[in-house]
């Protein structure tokens, strides 16, 4: 009797945190899937689809894009010259219809290099669908250098004053 209890409470406790998170995490880590999945495709009209009509990402160094058209080209853009993308969640955060997902993404290239960084993103769940509202992320590189400040030429002494000699 006491090995029953004990496994049913063993098996009940993924089912007890899905429900406390209202199956959050479950829903954003299958979104986040079909986005690496979309990545390796080259499928940016796919990655525009997850994200909610009125999204709006926030990519470094450029301003903000909103709707899913604007989001298309800039994902249309960046996927190229990358076969695979892995997002890891490190936190997620359910608030009602919205959550705080915190993570971290690497992307690969064929040769298996590329950039890795960290992002945080706002969920927004449209019927039983989480879909990405608000995206933000960066690099973990260290920024480029400033460039070199320009040479400034050395002050050179004044003229000597010309005139009539007295």
């Amino acid at each position: 009797m006491r090995r029953t209890v004990l496994t049913l409470l063993v098996c009940a406790v993924p089912f007890v945190a899905q429900a406390a998170d209202g199956g959050a995490k479950a829903g954003i880590d299958a979104v986040n899937r079909k986005f690496e999945e979309a990545v390796a495709k080259g499928d940016a009209a796919a990655i525009a689809k997850l994200y909610a009509e009125d999204a709006e990402i926030l990519p470094p160094d450029s301003p903000p894009k909103k709707g899913r058209d604007a989001i298309q080209k800039e994902f249309a853009g960046m996927i190229g010259a990358f076969k695979k993308i892995t997002l890891k969640a490190s936190e997620v955060h359910p608030m009602g219809n919205l959550a705080v997902e915190v993570g971290s993404w690497k992307l690969e290239d064929a040769s298996g290099k590329g950039p890795d960084g960290k992002y945080m993103v706002l969920w927004k769940k449209h019927g039983s669908t989480w879909q990405l509202y608000r995206d933000m992320w960066s690099g973990n590189a260290p920024p480029p250098p400033p460039p070199a400040a320009a040479a400034t030429p050395p002050a050179s002494a004044p003229a000597p004053a010309s005139g009539p000699a007295k």
